[in-house]
This record gives structure tokens, C-alpha cells and sequence, in this order.
């Protein structure tokens, strides 16, 4: 196993993030995100620089739930009486 390197496509007002994904150096390259199903590409890091691959790998945001309407009205109505003690 192989640890790759790829990042989002590029989309204008959105950063570029980029992750680690171990695969089979046999595996063709991944097109979503295994997790959060989002359009990737393997990127090509050049360079060993071990500070500068640090500061931009990122953990995937797992996909959160859609709330219903009512749903979001009780988590909002929860939060507001947090804000007042």
C-alpha cells in the first residue's frame, strides 16, 4: 500500500484541499473522495519538504446529516438559550 496525495478540483471561491489516501499501487486514481464523495484528482508533490506537506493535508469533513426543517428550527432554538447564560 501506497500513501497518495490528492486534492479538490479547483472551483472558484473554494480552496484547494488536499488529503492523504492509502491505495494499491495497482488501483487506478480516485475520482470522489472515498468519505465525503467529493471530486479529486492525485496530485504530485514535489519536493521533500516535510513542513510544507504537513500544512496542507487536510482530514476529510465528514458528511453531516441533513436536518429536517423542524429539526433545524429545535438545534437553532437550542443554541440561542446557550448564548444568554
Amino acid at each position: 500500500m501506497i500513501t497518495y496525495v490528492y486534492e479538490t478540483l479547483p472551483r472558484p471561491g473554494k480552496a484547494v484541499r488536499r488529503y492523504e489516501i492509502l491505495q494499491s499501487i495497482k488501483d487506478a486514481p480516485l475520482k470522489k473522495h472515498p468519505e465525503t464523495g467529493e471530486a479529486i484528482r492525485r496530485a504530485i508533490i514535489l519536493g521533500p519538504d516535510p513542513f510544507v506537506r504537513a500544512a496542507t493535508i487536510e482530514l476529510p469533513e465528514k458528511k453531516r446529516p441533513k436536518l429536517s426543517r423542524r429539526q433545524q428550527r429545535e438545534h437553532d432554538h437550542h443554541h440561542e438559550h446557550d448564548h444568554h447564560h
